[in-house]
């Protein structure tokens, strides 16, 4: 019995009407049972919970994106695709050289803290949130963050982050370098995701209009027949329905793959069953 013919026999209510939406589901269920698998593995290092960790935020985004789709909320879907997007394209910069992995995973932690960082500190200046947080625990988080830091196997790699950084200032840039940009990474996201297979920075750029607020005019469409325009409801299916569907689905596929490899080799065989099954 295959570990996934459970999951091939998982249909969603109206899976005859929604084929493809059915196929990202099943890739959802799969992708669980592969991180328990993976999270209940032994002697797992720092930067291997950080990527599992990433992996689990594939899982939860392309989720978001699947209720979203099955509601048919086009807007909503569009963006998340994008935040799906940038998720992957992490994922694949971390596993692009395995020199590197453990200090690509970090950088993201070690980035992850020092938004954390900036955050506390700044709240920790406005009355607004003292019902929120006291400022005796903002000031707890702030010396957790620093301490983290300043230990092994986050220390090296802060030190690269701070030299980016410094970088940066002299240059008048007085932002926070990018987590991807330390060990071989790239300035921009657009040009990170240039240097993976299967993707474009055309596809990017594109879902990226929606999440700026750029395509209200889009939803003012045309009857065919009485050439009169009108507001496309709030909920219906448009037409890169299917497509945004497979996009979620390869994704998922794409970074269960990496994970499988690397976690759980003794189920390879069964995983690339299941990706011919699910189509």
């Amino acid at each position: 019995m295959s570990l996934f013919d459970e999951v091939l026999k998982t249909n969603i209510e109206d899976w005859t009407e929604y084929p493809v939406l059915n196929t990202l589901s099943k890739a959802i269920l799969a992708g669980q049972q592969i991180l328990e698998l993976c999270a209940s593995k032994d002697n797992l290092k720092h930067h291997d919970v950080i990527i599992i960790s990433m992996y689990r935020k594939v899982l939860e985004q392309a989720d978001g994106l699947f209720i979203l789709l099955d509601h048919e909320s086009n807007s909503a879907a569009t963006s998340a695709i994008r935040t799906l997007y940038e998720t992957f394209i992490g994922i694949q910069f971390i596993f692009e050289k395995e020199n590197l992995l453990p200090n690509r995973a970090n950088s993201y932690y070690v980035a992850y803290m020092h938004e954390q960082l900036t955050w506390a500190k700044n709240a920790a200046k406005y009355d607004e949130l003292s019902d929120v947080y006291s400022l005796e625990e903002l000031k707890e988080r702030v010396a957790n963050f620093k301490s983290s830091l300043s230990k092994e196997p986050l220390k090296s790699v802060n030190k690269v982050w701070h030299k980016e950084k410094a970088k940066l200032e002299k240059k008048n840039k007085h932002f926070p370098p990018k987590w991807y940009s330390l060990y071989g990474g790239a300035s921009s996201f657009t040009q990170l995701a240039s240097r993976f297979e299967g993707t474009h920075p055309l596809l990017y750029s594109g879902y990226s209009l929606e999440s700026h607020g750029y395509t209200a005019l889009q939803n003012i469409l045309t009857d065919e027949e009485t050439k009169k325009q009108f507001l496309a409801p709030l909920r219906y299916r448009h037409s890169g329905y299917d497509t945004s569907c497979l996009l979620g689905r390869s994704i998922v596929d794409w970074c269960s793959s990496l994970i499988v490899i690397r976690y759980c080799p003794e189920i390879i065989l069964e995983v690339d069953e299941f990706f011919t099954s699910n189509r």
